[in-house]
């Protein structure tokens, strides 16, 4: 017989339960801070979103260099 568990410390907080339209917000809802007894997966999932909004920076400082540059 299988036995159910209604223990929430073992749900798994994974991209794949994020509000699909996170995205596209402008801040995270999460704590990006790393702190110690994090599992590895919670760790990359921290390390991936600040790599992300990096990548968006840079997108959006190049599409404005590159609009400036089309002006001129």
């Amino acid at each position: 017989m299988e036995a159910l568990s209604f223990n929430i410390n073992t749900i798994n907080k994974s991209h794949s339960n994020k509000d699909v339209l996170s995205a596209f917000k402008k801040t995270s809802e999460r704590n990006l801070d790393i702190h110690r007894g994090m599992s590895v997966k919670e760790i990359s999932e921290i390390v991936s979103e600040k790599i992300i909004a990096v990548v968006k920076e840079q997108f959006e400082a190049t599409k404005i260099q590159y609009e400036n540059r089309e002006r001129n």
